[in-house]
């Protein structure tokens, strides 16, 4: 029985050798696939990278497509190398038995094993193109095709080693090398046969393929390209078209920004809006930042219409200073007898013994040591950090006692306040 996957698996080679000879036919989108006298093979290869993921994304519709073709082409291949074949196994069996097993080394039993093995051919090869055709419309064909002529294949070997085995009851080495020296010898004449069997149906199968499978979805996928070519250059152009307006609304804006400050400086500087920001100053109170600038206003805008209001607006503002500084004078001295009058009150009531020591903390706190000099007098006791008068000047609320008092200094001032009881009377 002969070894059909070697010479199946060389015959496509030869079918796209055949292809690649012929020129691409077909022209896509009026500027041809392939330059005029370029063959097809040769376009591929220059542009293997553009094509790759055409072919990639359509690699099992032109498996699907391509095996039919194939099937039908090796057909006769088949066919033929089957009958020479019978042959040639005949002859090889004759002489392995002549060498390796004598006693049944007769033409009868080659004739028997040649005419098992062409049975066993022909029931494999219809067993594989069945499973091919079958497979086909599955999802995944390649890899079911792959998977179930993987085991025909092996099944194939093991029936071929086996009928060696049954009828010239060699060992297994012999009988797989003659397997293996057959199946070499019928995968040569399956090059020999293909070439003539095939080179006059080669050339037109594979320009029909081309033409009826290859090409048209080359060209839809151009058409496609170029139209999402054209649609994104549209959106291209769409989008400078917008950045442009864009653009000139920015610029109009920033001209339109930069006039108005502009204007905005020239109103700043103008005398109206001098003088507006004149008498808010003036409302809030900054009378002599007011009266500067009201004085500088004829000299900044000598023809200015507003020259008399302004005039007017710095007379009214000197004299509210002066009487603002009349006003104050009147409150400092209105102060200083206020303080006169309760100092001389608090002197009063400390030679009667009846200030309260709270009353002589809140006068005395903080003050310095000339301060306290000043309202009481110099002290009858001194030390480092404290003054003390024996005058009984402060009373007792509670037992109305009368003490003397003591007032003590941290760094200069007076800290606390407190009772002197040395001279304390009833």
């Amino acid at each position: 029985m002969r070894r059909l996957p070697p010479r199946a698996a060389v015959l496509p080679a030869i079918l796209l050798l055949a292809a690649a000879s012929l020129p691409l036919l077909a022209a896509v989108n009026g500027g041809g696939v392939a330059p005029g006298n370029q063959d097809f093979g040769q376009y591929l290869a220059d542009h293997q990278d553009d094509l790759a993921p055409f072919f990639t994304t359509n690699a099992g519709d032109f498996l699907k497509l391509a095996l039919p073709l194939l099937m039908s082409m090796l057909s006769g291949v088949i066919l033929f190398t089957m009958l020479l074949g019978w042959g040639i196994d005949v002859l090889m069996s004759r002489g392995y038995a002549f060498f390796f097993a004598p006693s049944f080394g007769d033409w009868k039993r080659s004739i028997i094993y040649a005419t098992g093995r062409l049975f066993l051919s022909f029931v494999y090869t219809c067993l594989m193109g069945l499973a091919i055709v079958l497979s086909l419309g599955l999802t995944h064909a390649l890899t079911v095709i792959s998977v179930v002529v993987t085991v025909l294949l092996v099944v194939a070997f093991a029936a071929q080693v086996v009928w060696i085995l049954y009828l010239y009851r060699t060992t297994f080495t012999h009988s797989t090398v003659f397997y293996f020296a057959l199946a070499l010898v019928h995968f040569v004449a399956g090059i020999l046969i293909a070439g003539p069997v095939m080179g006059p149906h080669a050339s037109s199968m594979a320009t029909n393929f081309i033409d009826r499978a290859i090409t048209p979805r080359l060209q839809a996928e151009a058409d496609s390209t170029k139209a999402e070519l054209a649609r994104v250059k549209s959106a291209r152009d769409a989008e400078k078209v917008k950045a442009g307006d864009l653009q000139g609304q920015i610029a109009q804006s920033q001209a339109e920004q930069d006039r108005l400050r502009q204007q905005i400086e020239e109103k700043k500087n103008s005398d109206i809006y001098t003088l507006a920001q004149i008498i808010k100053a003036r409302s809030q109170g900054n009378l002599a930042s007011a009266r500067d600038q009201l004085a500088a206003f004829p000299s900044r805008f000598p023809n200015s219409p507003l020259d008399t209001l302004a005039r007017t607006q710095l007379s009214e503002v000197t004299d509210q200073m002066t009487v603002d500084l009349a006003q104050k004078k009147e409150q400092a001295a209105d102060e200083a007898r206020a303080e006169a009058q309760a100092r001389a009150d608090l002197l009063a009531r400390a030679a009667r013994g009846e200030v309260t020591l709270s009353e002589m903390r809140k006068v005395l706190i903080g003050k310095t040591r000339a301060q306290v000099s000043d309202l009481l007098g110099m002290p009858t006791e001194t030390a480092s950090d404290s003054w003390g008068y024996t005058q009984q000047m402060i009373v007792n609320p509670l037992t109305n006692e009368k003490h003397g008092l003591m007032v003590y200094f941290n760094l200069g001032n007076v800290q606390s306040v407190d009772y002197d009881r040395t001279g304390s009377s009833p």
